[in-house]
C-alpha cells in the first residue's frame, strides 16, 4: 500500500469512530440524553416512546442502536428476522450463564414414561403470577403446550374462551395439582374456573383456592416451593435450572429417584454431576439473554467500539458519555455487556428458542380477526399481534385492513372480522344497521369523556324552560344518530315529550321540532334502512347556510357542509331563526372564541326538565344530558366469540395496557392505547386509559352511562339489516363510504 492509500484508510478509519451513533432513548431519560451529547461523545438520542418503535424507526435509519429485552429479541426474530444485528448479549452481573433462564419439567422416575406417562399425575407448577424470573404466559405453559398435543380438543369449544380451553385439558390430564395465580385477568372468569375444576387447586394450600403453596422448608421462592410440591406427593413439576440445581443439590441421594423430562418425551436423570453445569441437558425453553440491537450498516463498527468504550462490561465509573450510553443500552446498572465475538441476525441469535410461526400456531380456537382502517393501524396491529404471539397469549390475532370505519362495520357484521374499536358517534348505526354490540367499552381520561349538553339561547328562555316546549322550535345536532342525538332521544324519553314505543328515531324528532339540522338524517333513514316510510327532510331544513338561505345541505361530510360536527351544530346555534343545540362541551373553548360566542348568550337545559341555574358552557354534571366514554369494541350481536374476544382484550390490556409502572418490568415494551410511531388513535383513541366491562354494573360511570344511553335502542331492536339492492342505493353507499373515511379527520 502506497503513503497516499495509508492516509486514504486513516481517513476512513477515523470517520467510522467519529460516527455519531443515533441510539434509542425513551422521552423519560431526559438527563442521560443530555449528559450522552458532553465533549468528546460519539452518541447521541434518539426519541422512542417504547422499544418497539425503536424496532420500527430502525428499520426506516432514524435510528441505529437500541436495546432489546429477552421477549423483545424473540419478537424482532418473528418481526425483523434479518434485518439487524445483535452484536451484544446483556447479563446480569452477578450470573453471567449462558442463558437467562432455562425452563424444566421435573418428574418422579417411578410413574410414567413420556409426556402421555404423566397422565393421571400430580402437577406442581410455579405459579402463573410468580415474579422472580420474567417468565412469559408462553414460557410458563410450556409443559401445558406439550399436554395439549397428547389431549384433543374438546367437542363443544365454541363459545368457550383460550383460557377455559386450557384449564378444562389440563383438568382430564391430570389428577390433582396445584397452579397458583391468576388462570384470567378477568377476575370472574377466574373464580368460574376454579371453581369448575378444582383439582388444579387441591395441592395448593389451605382451601385449595390455588393461592399458593403452604411454606414448605425455608424458602419463599414459588419454583422451590413448586419442586417441594413434587417431592411430597407431586409426580411432575416446572420450575428453572437454576432453582432445581439448588434444591436438588442439597437432597443428597434422593436426586437419583427424579429425571428431567425432555420436549421429544426422553428422559434425563439428575445427578450430583448433572447438577453442577449451568445448562440443562434438556429444557422446554432456553431463553437467550437480552441485547444489543444495531442496524446491519454500522454493527460492526459499534461492536468494535462498545469493546473499548465499556471494557469491563459493566458502567464506567463517573459521570460521562460512555456511562450514559452504559444506561440506555442495558436493563440496569447491575447489567454485564458481552460483545459477542460476529453480529448475529435476531433469528440466528435466537436459534436456541424457536417458536412456531403465527399462522401456524395450533390452538382449539381460531384467530380473532382484528378490523383495522388504515395501513398506520395495520402495522401497529402487526405488532400488537406479534407481541401476542411472542409472549403465547390466545387466542391469536389476525390484523384485517379495510379502507373506512363503515367498512369494519359491515366486515364484522358479514363475518368476515370479529371486533374493532370505534368512536362512540358510531354507536346508534353500528347498534340499528349492523346489529353489532359492545364486547368492551374504554375507560377514558377526564378531559376526554363525552359532555352532552342541551343549549338554550338565553333570550329563548322564557319561552323554553323545559323539554316540552322544544315542540316547533329549530334544534340542531351534530349528526344524525350521532352521541347529542342519542344522548337528546333519551332525555326527551325520560321526560315524556317522545313516546317510548316509538323507535323511528327520524321520525321521533323530526315530528317535535319544526325544522332541525340534523346532518345525515337522509343519507341514513332513507339509503342505508328502507324501513322508515318518514320523509326526513325537515331533519336537514335548519342546515341552511346565511349566504344561500334558500338552499340546505344535509351530507355527512366536514368538507361539504358547514353544519357538521360538533363545531358545525355551534354554528348552527348562532343563526338567528335557531332555537336549541345539543353538543359536546368538553374541549370547545377555542370554537367558540372562533365564532364570537358569548358564554352568557346559552344557558343549559338540563336533563331533570331545569334550567341551569348560570349561563355559560361550564354545564353542572348533573345537569347533562349524557356522560358517557367516547369508544367502544364491537362485535356481532349474540356472538358465541364475544367471550374469547373479551378475555383476549383482558390479556393485551394486562401486558401492553397501563398496568406495569415502569416500561423496564414489561416484557415487550408496547403501548396499546398510545400512538404508535408519531401516529394517534390507532387500534384505540389515545385518551384510553383502559377497557370496562359493558354492563351497568361496571364500577366505570361513564361507562354505565353509555350502556343506560342506548338501552332503549336495543330494547327496540326493530330495524334489521338491509341491504340495499338497487343503483341508487348502491351509489349512496359507496358515498357515504367516501364522507365517512373524510370525517376521521373531523375534530368534534
Amino acid at each position: 500500500m502506497g503513503f497516499k492509500g495509508l492516509l486514504f484508510s486513516i481517513a476512513i478509519i477515523g470517520c467510522v469512530n467519529a460516527q455519531l451513533y443515533k441510539v434509542c432513548a425513551p422521552p423519560t431519560e431526559i438527563v442521560t440524553c443530555s449528559n450522552i451529547e458532553k465533549g468528546g461523545s460519539q452518541a447521541s438520542c434518539q426519541s422512542t416512546p417504547t422499544r418497539v418503535e425503536c424496532a420500527v424507526q430502525m428499520n426506516r435509519g432514524a435510528a441505529q442502536v437500541g436495546y432489546f429485552s429477552e421477549e423483545e429479541i424473540l419478537l424482532l426474530a418473528q418481526r425483523q428476522p434479518n434485518d439487524h444485528r445483535v452484536i451484544a448479549a446483556v447479563k446480569d452481573v452477578n450470573r453471567r450463564e449462558p442463558y437467562a433462564f432455562e425452563t424444566v419439567a421435573v418428574i418422579r422416575n417411578d410413574f410414567g414414561e413420556g409426556i402421555e406417562g404423566q397422565r393421571g399425575g400430580r402437577y406442581c407448577h410455579p405459579g402463573l403470577g410468580a415474579t422472580d424470573m420474567r417468565w412469559s404466559p408462553r414460557v410458563l405453559r410450556a409443559l401445558e403446550s406439550l399436554v395439549s398435543r397428547v389431549e384433543p380438543c374438546p367437542a363443544e369449544h365454541a363459545g368457550k374462551t383460550a383460557e377455559e380451553l386450557e384449564v378444562e385439558v389440563l383438568s382430564k390430564f391430570f389428577s390433582a395439582g396445584c397452579r397458583p395465580g391468576p388462570w384470567s385477568f378477568n377476575s370472574s372468569i377466574d373464580a368460574d374456573l376454579k371453581r369448575r375444576y378444582p383439582n388444579l387447586c387441591s395441592m395448593c394450600s389451605g382451601t385449595g383456592t390455588c393461592e399458593g403453596y403452604a411454606l414448605m422448608g425455608r424458602s419463599f421462592n414459588s419454583h422451590i416451593q413448586a419442586l417441594n410440591c413434587l417431592i411430597s406427593n407431586g409426580t411432575v413439576a416446572v420450575a428453572a435450572w437454576t432453582h432445581v440445581r439448588e434444591f436438588f443439590s442439597e437432597l443428597g441421594a434422593e436426586v437419583s429417584n427424579y429425571s428431567l423430562l425432555c420436549e421429544d418425551g426422553a428422559r434425563a436423570p439428575l445427578s450430583d454431576e448433572l447438577l453442577k453445569f449451568p445448562t440443562a441437558p434438556c429444557s422446554l425453553v432456553r431463553q437467550p439473554w437480552g441485547a444489543i440491537v444495531a442496524t446491519e450498516s454500522v454493527a460492526d463498527a459499534l461492536a468494535a467500539n462498545l469493546r473499548s468504550w465499556l471494557p469491563n462490561g459493566t458502567s464506567p465509573a463517573g459521570n460521562s458519555w460512555q456511562s450514559s450510553l452504559f444506561t440506555l443500552l442495558t436493563s440496569g446498572p447491575s447489567s454485564y455487556v458481552e460483545v459477542l465475538n460476529s453480529p448475529v441476525s435476531p433469528l440466528n441469535y435466537m436459534s436456541a428458542r424457536q417458536i412456531p410461526e403465527i399462522s401456524s400456531t395450533a390452538s382449539c380456537l381460531p384467530s380473532r380477526r382484528w378490523c383495522t382502517s388504515s395501513p398506520q393501524e395495520q402495522d401497529k396491529c402487526g405488532w400488537v399481534r406479534g407481541a401476542a404471539h411472542s409472549l403465547g397469549l390466545q387466542p391469536s390475532i389476525a390484523c384485517q385492513q379495510r379502507a373506512s370505519v363503515v367498512e369494519c362495520l359491515a366486515d364484522v357484521r358479514d363475518n368476515k372480522s370479529d371486533f374493532f374499536s370505534v368512536d362512540t358517534h358510531y354507536g346508534y348505526i353500528a347498534r340499528q344497521h349492523y346489529s353489532l354490540s359492545p364486547v368492551k367499552l374504554v375507560q377514558n381520561t377526564q378531559r376526554s369523556i363525552s359532555r352532552v349538553a342541551a343549549l338554550v339561547k338565553e333570550s329563548a328562555t322564557a319561552n323554553i324552560s323545559r323539554f316540552e316546549n322544544l315542540r316547533d322550535k329549530v334544534a340542531c345536532f351534530p349528526e344524525f344518530g350521532g352521541i347529542a342525538y342519542v344522548a337528546f332521544l333519551r332525555a326527551a324519553h325520560s321526560n315524556s315529550v317522545i313516546s317510548a314505543n316509538e323507535c323511528d328515531y327520524a321520525k321521533a324528532v323530526g315530528e317535535l321540532f319544526s325544522q332541525a339540522c340534523a346532518p345525515g338524517a337522509l343519507d341514513m333513514s332513507h339509503m342505508i334502512s328502507n324501513t322508515s316510510s318518514y320523509d326526513a327532510t325537515n331533519l336537514c331544513s335548519a342546515c341552511r347556510p346565511r349566504s344561500i338561505p334558500d338552499n340546505y345541505t344535509c351530507s355527512w361530510d366536514y368538507n361539504s357542509n358547514m353544519f357538521y360536527g360538533n363545531n358545525g351544530s355551534l354554528l348552527c346555534l348562532s343563526d338567528p331563526s335557531t332555537d336549541v343545540a345539543f353538543v359536546e362541551i368538553q374541549n370547545i373553548n377555542a370554537t367558540l372564541t372562533a365564532l364570537n360566542l358569548a358564554p352568557s348568550a346559552y344557558r343549559a337545559l338540563c336533563v331533570n326538565n331545569t334550567l341551569a341555574a348560570n349561563t355559560g358552557f361550564d354545564v353542572p354534571d348533573d345537569c347533562l344530558l349524557a356522560y358517557v366514554v367516547d369508544a367502544e369494541v364491537l362485535t356481532r350481536r349474540n356472538a358465541p366469540i364475544a367471550s374469547s374476544v373479551a378475555s383476549l382484550l383482558d390479556s393485551l390490556e394486562e401486558y401492553f395496557g397501563y398496568n406495569t409502572p415502569s416500561a423496564s418490568e414489561q416484557l415487550v415494551n408496547l403501548h396499546l392505547y398510545s400512538p404508535f410511531d408519531g401516529v394517534s388513535d390507532l387500534l384505540f383513541k389515545d385518551s384510553t386509559v383502559g377497557l370496562t366491562e359493558p354492563t351497568t354494573e361496571t364500577s366505570h360511570q361513564a361507562a354505565r352511562n353509555y350502556i343506560e344511553l342506548f338501552r332503549h335502542l336495543e330494547s327496540c331492536n326493530s330495524v334489521p339489516p338491509v341491504y340495499a339492492a338497487s343503483s341508487r342505493a348502491f351509489f349512496s353507499f359507496v358515498s357515504l363510504i367516501i364522507t365517512v373515511f373524510l370525517t376521521r379527520f373531523v375534530v368534534y
